[in-house]
């Protein structure tokens, strides 16, 4: 039996099992952020018995007939007298890098031999030596070690076998190693990381659920079907996980028809089957003791479960006569367990349709079940690059589709809570939400911003001493404390004073005794000084008592009109630990980079190309169109102290909402799509130009800009609703620009000339961003902020899912299209002549 030689990371094996097609069953696990496929013939000979009792007769049996021939085994001869085994069995090399491994050859040897490793990936890696001679130690016995050294070259998966020449003198069933090369070690860890995230999150997912039916001691919204067919799911996972991993009979079946398998199954496997097992069974029991209405297991779940018990009852009767082995009614499991995968949300779906309501569904459970999805694929891209293995992804579509398929039900019940049924609940869910609060939405502009603007209003207000007004105001206005702990601010009040006042505390968006911090002093008397000109300044120490986003506000009574309050608030976020937003800001960075170098692939495999033959002018024209609106909006918010004078006198508890990177991406942004276009006068382009179409939308947009000109002009508009009307034509745009590239793909049947490199870092700077958002909502418990905006949640989720559908126009549907067109036999390459006439990027 082969044993893994390094830990894997428990959260990147997940078993999943593929198609049955042919008489074949695939198994694909994820061992350490790779893919290993072994395909196993339903029918094979296995070579052991399958009765237990028959075998443990047959040992009991062999162990009595060695004991008696101990004696005589001086005489024995044998065909075959030593072993080669190469260690470790599973070698990780790092593209330019070198490592080694060892072959261990011990045993009676008459005469040399001659180990030769196989080059036919001499592309992947170098092996160094390719070939050594054993000679027989004294006596005819060996046992002796020899390091070998490999190089990787280039990414990739093999199996290095040893061939020893001549053949029958040594065991070669272990000399091999499965070697694996990847781009980047600093990618195999953040795939593990991923790995590790996603498994938690899984696992969490089914504890939100149990607690929503405590707290509301019932289960009415809950579909009964759903968690029939999900105990059913779990059940046979967790079977099939046990017997394989804790089976050393099994795991000898599996590991004879797979010689240089592994074994699929890991202790995380098992724990999390287990774990999903025991929490639905809960979550059943709950069912039994809290209110449920007229709920019940419909008839057709119970005869999909009757289907799925007849199959197993046959399996284990083909077991019993045997016709399969225990590892064939193993698989019966897994392929019950991904049908119900298949299923099992359809009716917890349907039954929030019929409701008109996601009372009673956890939320939770499916933001928490759709992180864990969207990382597992971006961990299977990532891995894809890094080991250039993209055929174990999208090869099958069948595994791909599962996985995609889970996240869209994810995405149709947010679509449920946020924007569909979000204004539905019970009597019991209303009660509950009077005793929460809803917190307002927070751009937490910069610290520096923030200062820039206390810092401004502090040397206006010393300008102004001659004023009559009172001014009452904090600083900082934009603050960030974690739970359990403390931070200052400072309440100034600036102006003429007569008589005594008091300044008081109130918090928004809280009920009495659920207050987000406790403050200190509560109220604050301010008494005039004998020239009835005050400029005192006080220290308000705010500890954090639970997590949220919300305005602290500071009113001075008698009140008064002569007393300007509009800076008299500061913008607090309690949040629940330091490290995420240690993590959510690394997380920003990360995707602001990958947003950012997403527009050079592109330029790039244009310049290779010389030809633009593929990209669609329609897509670049809106793109060019949305980001230059995108630039325009961030610098005149950023830049222009009218536009934001009218911005904050809008939102008097209002930050600047664009920062500087903001306005660093969109003009770079425009540069690079600009640069993109520059290259379609230059390059090979053929027939294409931008359709009737695009130039109409363009047309529109246009309109809209000049229409919003002259109201301007004649001062029916303010410059700052002129630059929110080009930020609506920039979300507009990102709405249809995808649209006439995806159907050049369609119509053309390839994606050549379409960068899948832009595509790649699109789908991670949006997938990160989504998880920023998510990691934000549990820190600063500001969910509303995120979904609370169907339009804001649903326009990245959108890009999201056409950088998918590209993933799989060229992974999936054209890769042998993409092949032939690579080749050269679709249509010429940049190098050679056409007489498609050049023509001009239209305007």
């Amino acid at each position: 039996m082969h044993r893994r030689s390094v830990v894997q990371s428990a959260a990147d094996s997940r078993l999943s099992v593929t198609c049955c097609e042919d008489r074949k069953i695939g198994i694909e696990n994820i061992a350490n952020g790779r893919r290993q496929t072994h395909v196993l013939p339903v029918h094979t000979v296995c070579n052991h018995q399958p009765k237990m009792t028959r075998r443990t007769y047959l040992m009991a049996l062999a162990i009595v007939l060695l004991c008696l021939l101990a004696p005589y085994r001086t005489d024995a001869q044998t065909s075959i007298g030593a072993t080669v085994v190469l260690d470790p069995q599973d070698v990780t090399v790092i593209v330019g890098e070198r490592e080694q491994f060892i072959a261990k050859v011990r045993g009676m040897l008459t005469q040399d031999v001659r180990l030769n490793f196989s080059t036919e990936h001499a592309d992947l890696v170098e092996v160094l030596p390719t070939s050594l001679v054993v000679s027989p130690g004294d006596g005819g016995f060996i046992d002796r070690v020899y390091e070998i050294g490999l190089k990787g070259v280039s990414p990739g998966q093999f199996d290095l076998v040893a061939q020893v020449l001549p053949t029958g003198i040594i065991d070669v069933a272990a000399a091999f190693i499965r070697v694996t090369v990847a781009n980047s070690q600093a990618i195999i860890v953040i795939s593990n990381v991923i790995g590790w995230i996603y498994f938690a999150a899984w696992t969490v997912s089914f504890w939100p659920q149990m607690i929503i039916n405590y707290r509301r001691q019932s289960v009415v919204g809950l579909s009964f079907d759903f968690l029939t067919l999900n105990l059913v799911g779990h059940s046979v996972y967790a079977t099939f996980n046990c017997a394989l991993f804790w089976s050393a009979y099994i795991e000898q079946e599996y590991l004879d028809r797979n010689p240089r398998g592994l074994n699929p199954v890991l202790a995380n496997d098992v724990a999390f089957s287990i774990h999903a097992t025991i929490a639905t069974l809960l979550t059943v029991a709950q069912c039994f003791i809290y209110e449920r209405g007229e709920q019940k297991v419909s008839r057709i779940a119970w005869g999909i479960i009757s289907i799925f018990a007849v199959v197993i009852v046959v399996a284990g009767i083909l077991v019993g006569t045997d016709t399969f082995h225990w590892l064939d009614f193993l698989y019966v499991l897994s392929y019950i367990k991904l049908s119900v995968t298949l299923i099992k949300y359809v009716p917890q779906a349907v039954l929030n349709f019929r409701r008109k309501s996601t009372v009673g569904w956890s939320i939770e459970n499916v933001l928490l079940d759709f992180t864990g999805g969207m990382l597992s694929m971006l961990q299977m891209l990532m891995n894809g690059y890094n080991y250039d293995d993209w055929a174990s992804i999208f090869g099958d579509p069948t595994k791909f589709g599962l996985g995609l398929f889970s996240v869209l039900f994810d995405i149709l019940f947010i679509v449920q809570h946020y924007i569909l049924y979000r204004n539905r609940a019970d009597s019991k869910t209303l009660q509950e939400d009077s005793s929460t609060t809803t917190t307002t939405a927070s751009n937490g502009g910069s610290k520096d911003t923030t200062w820039f603007v206390v810092v401004f209003l502090v040397v206006s207000a010393f300008a102004q001493t001659n004023n009559t007004i009172l001014r009452l105001q904090f600083g900082p206005q934009d603050t960030t404390i974690v739970v359990g702990s403390s931070k200052n601010v400072t309440l100034r009040l600036h102006g003429p004073l007569s008589a005594p006042v008091t300044v008081n505390f109130t918090q928004t968006n809280v009920t009495t005794g659920n207050e987000y911090v406790q403050v200190t002093p509560t109220k604050i008397d301010f008494v005039p000084p004998t020239v009835n000109f005050i400029d005192r300044s006080e220290r308000v120490t705010l500890r954090a008592l639970r997590a949220g986003i919300f305005d602290l506000l500071a009113h001075l009574s008698p009140a008064n009109e002569l007393i300007d309050q509009g800076q008299a608030f500061v913008r607090v976020t309690v949040a629940k630990s330091w490290n995420l937003i240690t993590i959510s800001s690394v997380i920003g960075w990360t995707y602001f980079l990958a947003w950012t170098w997403s527009f050079w692939p592109q330029i790039w495999e244009n310049r290779t190309r010389a030809s633009v033959v593929g990209l669609s002018f329609d897509y670049l024209a809106l793109n060019l169109l949305g980001h230059t609106m995108y630039a325009a909006f961030n610098c005149a918010l950023f830049w222009s102290g009218s536009v934001q004078e009218d911005y904050l006198r809008r939102n008097p508890r209002g930050l600047i909402p664009v920062l500087a990177n903001d306005v660093a991406f969109s003009l770079h942004a425009t540069f690079a799509t600009g640069l993109i276009i520059v290259q379609c006068f230059f390059y090979e382009r053929g027939q294409q130009k931008v359709s009737y179409t695009a130039r109409a939308l363009m047309l529109v947009f246009g309109l809209v800009v000049l229409i919003s000109s002259v109201l301007v002009a004649t001062g029916t508009y303010l410059w700052l609703d002129f630059f929110y009307n080009l930020s609506y034509i920039k979300l507009a745009v990102t709405l249809v620009k995808y649209i006439p590239q995806a159907v050049l793909n369609y119509r053309r049947k390839s994606t050549v000339g379409w960068s899948i490199g832009n595509v790649l870092l699109d789908f991670t700077g949006g997938s990160f961003s989504i998880l920023q958002m998510l990691i934000n909502g549990y820190n600063y418990d500001d969910w509303d902020s995120i979904f609370g905006d169907g339009a804001k949640f649903g326009l990245g989720l959108f890009s999201v899912l056409f950088d998918v559908l590209f993933i799989v126009q060229h992974y999936v549907l054209y890769r042998n299209s993409n092949y032939i067109e690579l080749r050269g036999e679709n249509y010429p390459g940049p190098g050679s002549v056409t007489t498609a006439p050049r023509q001009n990027l239209p305007t």
